[in-house]
């Protein structure tokens, strides 16, 4: 073969590569078919702690032109949770012409329990001490652990100042990050200096029932101290106790039991929060 020959072969080859690679082109610029996502259910059951891996399960993509693209499926996002406490998780898949797919399914998560407050004392003060509400309630949940950054407190009404004497209805909210939030109104009792001489301790200072649970005030009395002495509330003679409560376990919502407790020279007073859940 000539060299002339030759040249014009090699040129001849390199024109038909450049078309064949101008036809796959072509044909890449024309696919404009995103893949088609599909699931095993449409509803997915998981733990809280379900990382991506987990909310993937039962998940493939197929393109007409790529074939099965499962590989390229993305967790976008996963909604805030909703009142039934469902969530909607958004999917996305790509084929190789950058085509974008997307698909929600519903969310269950199995073990979910909203935020709950906590209290590391009753929420009553002599008018002698400061009373700092929020260095005494906590929140938690499963998501998040402590939401204790975000809990916000205002007066019902606005009216007043928490050192006043006189009793407060005092609305701590928190809100966690599936965008659940969750209130507490309770009250916030400020007595006079000097009018009890003893602090009461109760097995708990908030409680959630379920509604239309059992519901005895007297059962959360422990112990009552006075300097050096204490006494055991439910086991002692001559102790008397009172109660005021609009505890109605029947009707979802925040309630208080009001205790006052008397033996001998020694009587002191506290509170109990009571949440009733649906």
């Amino acid at each position: 073969m000539s060299k002339k020959k030759g040249w014009l072969l090699l040129g001849l080859l390199a024109l038909c590569a450049a078309a064949f690679a101008g036809y796959i082109y072509m044909g890449r610029q024309q696919d404009n078919s995103a893949p088609e996502i599909s699931f095993q259910s449409e509803e997915l059951q998981v733990s809280v702690t379900a990382d991506d891996a987990a909310l993937l399960e039962g998940v493939t993509a197929w393109d007409e032109q790529d074939g099965d693209v499962t590989s390229s499926i993305v967790v976008e996002r996963v909604s805030n949770i909703s009142s039934d406490q469902q969530a909607t998780v958004t999917y996305a898949a790509f084929d190789q012409a950058g085509n974008v797919a997307k698909a929600q399914r519903t969310l269950r998560y199995t073990d979910y329990q909203s935020p709950r407050f906590s209290l590391s004392q009753p929420l009553v003060f002599s008018s002698n001490r400061t009373a700092d509400v929020m260095n005494f309630i906590s929140a938690t949940d499963a998501f998040d652990g402590s939401l204790d950054d975000r809990i916000k407190a205002s007066l019902v009404g606005g009216e007043g100042d928490l050192t006043d004497v006189g009793t407060h209805e005092v609305e701590f909210r928190v809100t966690n990050s599936m965008g659940e939030t969750i209130y507490l109104t309770t009250p916030v009792e400020i007595y006079p200096d000097g009018l009890y001489n003893a602090s009461i301790q109760l097995t708990q200072n908030i409680v959630y029932l379920q509604q239309g649970a059992a519901f005895t005030p007297e059962s959360y009395l422990v112990e009552m101290t006075s300097g050096s002495q204490t006494i055991t509330i439910n086991n002692t003679w001559g102790v008397t106790v009172q109660t005021s409560s609009d505890v109605n376990t029947q009707v979802p919502g925040c309630y208080s039991v009001a205790y006052t407790v008397t033996s001998g020279t020694m009587t002191g007073h506290t509170r109990l929060a009571v949440v009733v859940e649906e």
